[in-house]
């Protein structure tokens, strides 16, 4: 069923007005009036509505039913990976959404060549990845920030920086429960050993993530779906499509 993500949805009654990219995707499924549809809004609650008319510039619809379903990880999980060249960083938006990641937050670090900031584009990837997978929020997408103002901020929970180097331990020896977690991926040429350092100054332990090398994107996918299984919702039993 068609899933869309209208964030003021239900706050003014029953009655939803849809236009722009809501509208196109109306069409594209070639609904019709007394066809039934699945809206989700901004505060995690999922309406059934039935669509009353579509017109050239505007469609109407009326919520029948409201639920809150239980689909959001209950681990606060922040994903900083480093700025990637085009399609990598959209898959990395796309599939970070999937897995339930709460933020993702682009760093740009000394190797970072991936410099092509597409803010809208990514937070568009976002929504749509969320309507496609069942998502009752959307994940926050942050402007990139330099990696010594992001080690900075003041991140709740687990600090963590994957990087395989002497210091580095697995997942599996940190604590097994936390609330909260903000694991930093580095670009295509890694993290510079002087950046570990600057991250592990302000509270960031170092991690890895497999016995091989991964590409960035890869990497950052990985760090996602192992913190969501060891801390968050993700197990054997997830539904695969």
């Amino acid at each position: 069923m068609l899933r869309l993500f209208v964030p003021h949805a239900g706050a003014e009654g029953p009655r939803l007005r849809l236009t722009g990219a809501d509208l196109r995707h109306l069409r594209a499924y070639r609904m019709g009036p007394g066809e039934r549809f699945l809206v989700f809004d901004a505060t995690g609650a999922e309406h059934e509505a039935r669509l009353e008319r579509l017109g050239g510039r505007l469609a109407e619809a009326t919520i029948l039913a409201t639920h809150r379903p239980a689909r959001e990880s209950p681990l606060d999980l922040v994903l900083a990976p480093a700025l990637l060249k085009g399609a990598k960083m959209d898959l990395v938006i796309e599939k970070a959404t999937e897995l339930g990641v709460r933020r993702v937050a682009p760093v740009v670090s000394r190797y970072t060549i991936g410099l092509g900031v597409r803010l809208e584009r990514w937070r568009r990837i976002a929504v749509a990845a969320a309507e496609q997978c069942g998502r009752t929020s959307v994940p926050a997408i942050d402007a990139p920030l330099p990696l010594p103002e992001l080690v900075r901020a003041p991140w709740p929970g687990l600090r963590l920086i994957a990087w395989e180097g002497e210091r580095d331990v697995a997942l599996t020896a940190l604590p097994p429960s936390a609330e909260a977690v903000v694991i930093l991926v580095g670009p295509e040429g890694g993290f510079a050993a002087d950046e570990v350092a600057a991250a592990r100054a302000h509270g960031f332990r170092s991690v890895r993530l497999a016995p091989r090398v991964l590409r960035a994107e890869t990497a950052a996918i990985a760090a996602a779906a192992l913190c969501q299984h060891r801390w968050g919702d993700l197990s054997t039993a997830a539904a695969v499509r």
